[in-house]
């Protein structure tokens, strides 16, 4: 009876053995089902970092590509005939045409509705290039487009191309509430070609409006610091200015080919306490041809 007793009890230990090891190897199983997801899953992973860095590379190589470009130089102009006329010079990486075609379009229309087409000629240092001569409509914008639409310039003025641009200027100014005058010292002004290149031009002259008026005109002397009025060398001007008046400065010049400018420089209107605040104020000059 004891022996009985004992393989019932042998028995039972190995059923629960049994047990205990198959529930030990439903776990493992588990296991190994959590990681061979979990294997599946870095390898999805792996694939798409794999495509986002392929995608990243190829963003990266578009824009480490030199994009297609334009640039100007040698501006001169007819007045006669206000005629424009101006070298141009594109790089054009991905092109392969010898003569690509390339419009003059208004801002924003496509190149098949351009008012001028013409052909650019490849270069042998791989840019191409062409002499532009157009109509000079100062208030006409300019786009310049490639055959498949790729915009190389666009401008809403063509005054950008124009033989002289401004390039810095300024002065020291103060404004005394107190005893209500505008001080201005140490004028000074700088002109670039249409290339970007330092320009000259003639019959330089500062001018200062107050509130659209013209009450003060100086030229310029050879050291920039100091401006010659009716003959007279001065080191600085006060001019006549209360709160609330708008004080615009301007350079004016004339070009090789006869063309007036006024470039604007700055404008600030007078507040109270000696203080002004700029007033938003376009680069763009008022030109005026020859009489």
């Amino acid at each position: 009876m004891k022996k009985n007793w004992m393989q019932v009890g042998s028995l039972a230990l190995s059923a629960v053995l049994l047990v205990a090891v198959m529930a030990q190897w439903a776990v493992i199983g588990g296991l190994r089902e959590e990681l061979a997801d979990s294997r599946q899953a870095l390898d999805a992973l792996a694939e798409r970092l794999d495509g986002t860095e392929a995608a990243l590379g190829t963003v990266q190589a578009a824009q480490s590509r030199p994009q297609p470009s334009v640039r100007f130089a040698n501006a001169s102009v007819n007045v006669e005939d206000r005629m424009l006329t101006v070298d141009m010079i594109a790089e054009l990486p991905d092109e392969e045409e010898s003569c690509p075609g390339i419009g003059f379009c208004k801002v924003g229309e496509p190149y098949r509705l351009a008012w001028k087409v013409d052909c650019l000629s490849r270069a042998e240092d791989g840019t191409y290039a062409m002499t532009a001569a157009f109509p000079l409509d100062l208030e006409m914008g300019l786009e310049l487009r490639l055959e498949d639409d790729t915009v190389l310039f666009s401008s809403d003025s063509v005054a950008e191309l124009l033989p002289l641009r401004f390039g810095y200027g300024g002065t020291s100014w103060h404004f005394n509430s107190q005893s209500e005058l505008f001080y201005q010292c140490d004028w000074g002004v700088g002109l670039m070609d249409t290339a970007g290149d330092e320009a000259q031009a003639s019959d330089g002259e500062f001018r200062v409006y107050r509130n659209g008026t013209l009450v003060f005109t100086g030229r310029q002397m050879p050291d920039n610091s100091r401006v010659e009025v009716d003959g007279e060398i001065l080191d600085s001007v006060g001019l006549d200015c209360a709160q609330g008046d708008c004080m615009r400065l301007c350079y004016a010049c004339t070009d090789a080919f006869g063309l007036r400018y006024e470039f604007p420089i700055f404008e600030k209107r007078a507040m109270k306490w000696d203080h002004t605040e700029d007033v938003p104020l376009s680069r763009r000059p008022t030109v005026a041809w020859p009489e």
